[in-house]
């Protein structure tokens, strides 16, 4: 059973006081770590005091991006030997708006997946839908040859560590609408494309989160999807109430989903 994880990217939002303050109202009314994961993307700045405030709650804290190189002379990079030293545990590489805004390649992504293994963050690779066709073992099946790009060379054993999230373009940003079915089955095929390339045992214990215009209202229905693990909220995430409120519902959901099993 893959465990559920509910992320908040904050993207360029909050100050550290706004941030510590956030953590300290939500730490202590999570689910058990045992049951579930919750995580917050927040801006480089604020993530040491974020982790001193998490405590022992469970809470991940997580980096929004990194740099290729752990260390040289990169002004503004951010060094995953750093973030490993802050106590942050998982780092989301690949973003969209990275690679929209910033021109981040496949290539890029792929040496910050690498690295991140190496030093023990763990690796949120985000994708979209870019795919294509192509024959296996007889059979054309869809692939992500994004998400393939930057796994390629990454061993059986690394690649159990990692996360995936999609993200599809057209659900990211606001004024978007969320179709479960849709995201549902761009996991689906997420997670047959690792399937090929790996093996479905492989497949079947990597988390796939949605991210694209998630909220209250549709949040219950995308968890309730069997190949989305979780889920990667923007916008909706900046509010305590909102988040939790979400948190809650994904719990809810997840109980369910056990009880009818």
């Amino acid at each position: 059973m893959r465990k559920p994880f509910i992320a908040a990217n904050w993207k360029m939002h909050k100050n550290v006081a706004e941030s510590v303050d956030f953590v300290k109202q939500i730490k202590d009314k999570l689910p058990n770590e045992k049951d579930m994961e919750v995580g917050i993307a927040a801006q480089a700045f604020s993530l040491p005091s974020m982790v001193q405030a998490a405590g022992q709650s469970g809470l991940k804290i997580i980096a929004q991006n990194a740099a290729a190189e752990y260390s040289g002379p990169y002004t503004g990079e951010i060094s995953l030997r750093g973030l490993h030293d802050a106590g942050v545990s998982y780092v989301m590489l690949g973003h969209i708006e990275r690679r929209r805004l910033f021109g981040e390649t496949n290539e890029d992504v792929h040496k910050k997946v690498q690295l991140a293994l190496q030093r023990g963050v763990t690796p949120i690779i985000c994708t979209d839908e870019t795919m294509v066709q192509q024959e296996v073992n007889g059979e054309i099946h869809y692939v992500f040859h994004q998400l393939m790009t930057v796994l390629h060379g990454i061993s059986l054993d690394q690649v159990k560590q990692i996360v995936v999230s999609y993200e599809p373009s057209w659900a990211v940003g606001a004024g978007q609408h969320a179709n479960p079915t849709l995201a549902e089955e761009g996991c689906r095929l997420i997670r047959r494309t690792i399937a090929d390339y790996y093996s479905f045992e492989i497949a079947d214990k990597i988390r796939i989160l949605y991210g694209g215009s998630v909220n209250p209202n549709n949040i219950s229905a995308i968890m309730a999807k069997p190949n989305i693990d979780g889920v990667l909220i923007g916008r909706a995430s900046l509010d305590v109430d909102n988040f939790l409120r979400m948190i809650d519902a994904a719990k809810q959901t997840e109980d369910e989903a056990k009880g009818d099993k």
